[in-house]
């Protein structure tokens, strides 16, 4: 048999099915028309001019802690809940994790900020101070610490400890 060559038909079932060597993907679900409303309500509202009313409010809310590292704000925990970070360390913070831990022990939202600045600060490491101002009036508000941002000691009386 030298010099022929062998024809499908001698090798058998030895070559695989070519349906077997290309994958084939699933046909795609037809996109669900809520969500395809949602995203384009979604895009709307983002192009729409910010309500004045809403951005005050923004701004005017106060904080519950500031949290200082080398004397520049590392963290600031506001009184509605929202945690802003502003100087990270290579620790991971799991704020999720805070707020199952708060929720299923029926915590209020105070008690949640108490919880996350507490935590936060052990994130944060060693020499942290936090000014803490439990709801006062002269609590900075999101305002006045965005206009300084790297600011120094807090204005007012403060309730200061160290991590």
């Amino acid at each position: 048999m030298e010099g022929k060559m062998a024809g499908i038909g001698q090798i058998g079932g030895m070559l695989p099915l070519l349906s077997n060597m290309i994958p084939v993907s699933p046909a795609r679900a037809a996109p669900d028309p809520d969500v395809i409303r949602k995203a384009r309500a979604a895009m709307e509202r983002m192009k729409a001019e910010p309500d004045a009313a809403q951005t005050a409010r923004f701004f005017a809310t106060k904080a519950h802690s500031v949290l200082r590292r080398n004397g520049e704000i590392a963290a600031i925990q506001w009184c509605d809940g929202t945690t802003e970070v502003r100087k990270p360390t290579g620790q991971a913070w799991d704020k999720e994790r805070l707020i199952q831990q708060g929720m299923s022990a029926g915590l209020s939202q105070g008690q949640m900020n108490d919880l996350y600045v507490r935590d936060l600060a052990k994130t944060l490491g060693a020499g942290v101070s936090i000014d803490r101002y439990d709801g006062r009036a002269d609590a900075p508000n999101r305002r006045d610490l965005m206009d300084s941002p790297v600011s120094g000691p807090a204005r007012g009386r403060r309730l200061s400890l160290v991590a």
